[in-house]
């Protein structure tokens, strides 16, 4: 099931993207049913998607895809945990800048990088050298503490997709990412959720695109931790939450990993693409501050 996060009269609520158009679950009389992203997350597939099926099945009005207000696919979400260089073409693209480690090379951002699909990302004032970096995204859906990759896929509630951009000489600046990782606007997220009873973490093909050139393409195998391992991992160091959203790494083609006298930093304007087969497709419009 495809599931929207949009804005109804200035409201988060829930939609539901189906053949006809997208379901406004507020406006369905359905016991229950969650009205927003976060109650369906929170509520976990087992419960909430009997409910959001009914929805499907008793709704009589739609909304037209191309008209929804969209908001970030998980707008609240307690932590946005992120993996670092977890393909290794894109390691290699940066002529040894970073190595695989044994275990997931980690950093966060935080709510402030939240953007929605066919929203804007504002440059930072402080940086020139500004990339995209195209990622399968992570929708946590009950609490995880101490599971084993065995036990993963039971807790994600879905997968959506998500632009890592990055403030390359700000990241670049210290030892730590964030500071080039966590910039207002930095983390679009969308455009939808798909629940895991419908994607597998291993059959996923992701490309990005700059203006419309393709620049980014990889598949969900060629990570160096999976998807299960990344979800063990973390919940052994900290309890996730349901809603936490887990980036998940990039391919090779960022602008970093170019000849320097081709790397074309993002500028106003630019439009970069996230796209997955089954997801759909994530755009952002790069603006000035």
């Amino acid at each position: 099931m495809k599931l929207i996060n949009m804005y109804v009269n200035g409201e988060a609520r829930l939609g539901i993207l189906t053949e006809r158009g997208v379901i406004d679950t507020a406006a369905v009389n359905v016991q229950g049913l969650p009205t927003t992203m976060m109650e369906a997350v929170r509520m976990g597939r087992e419960k909430a998607l009997p409910l959001l099926s009914a929805a499907v099945d008793k709704a009589d009005t739609y909304l037209d895809e191309g008209e929804i207000s969209y908001a970030p696919a998980v707008d609240v979400p307690e932590k946005i945990l992120c993996a670092g260089v977890n393909y290794r073409a894109h390691i290699e693209e940066t002529e040894g800048s970073f190595t695989p480690a044994v275990s997931p090379t980690i950093f966060a951002k935080f709510r402030n990088t939240l953007a929605p699909h066919k929203g804007v990302v504002i440059r930072n004032r402080n940086s020139t050298k500004h990339d995209y970096e195209a990622e399968i995204a992570v929708v946590i859906g009950k609490r995880a503490a101490y599971i084993t990759p065995a036990e993963a896929e039971d807790y994600i509630f879905g997968y959506t997709l998500a632009n890592d951009v990055s403030a390359r000489d700000l990241q670049k600046a210290t030892t730590q990412w964030i500071p080039g990782k966590s910039c207002d606007t930095f983390c679009p997220l969308g455009p939808c959720v798909v629940t895991a009873d419908e994607l597998k973490y291993n059959q996923m093909h992701l490309t990005g695109y700059k203006n419309g050139e393709l620049r980014q393409e990889g598949h969900s195998t060629d990570m160096i931790h999976d998807i299960p391992t990344l979800v063990s991992f973390l919940s052994g160091c900290l309890t996730l939450e349901p809603g936490d959203v887990i980036l998940t790494g990039t391919p090779s083609g960022v602008i970093l990993g170019r000849p320097e006298d081709q790397q074309d930093w993002l500028q106003p304007g630019d439009v970069i693409t996230v796209r997955e087969d089954t997801i759909g497709e994530l755009t952002a419009t790069i603006q000035d501050a």
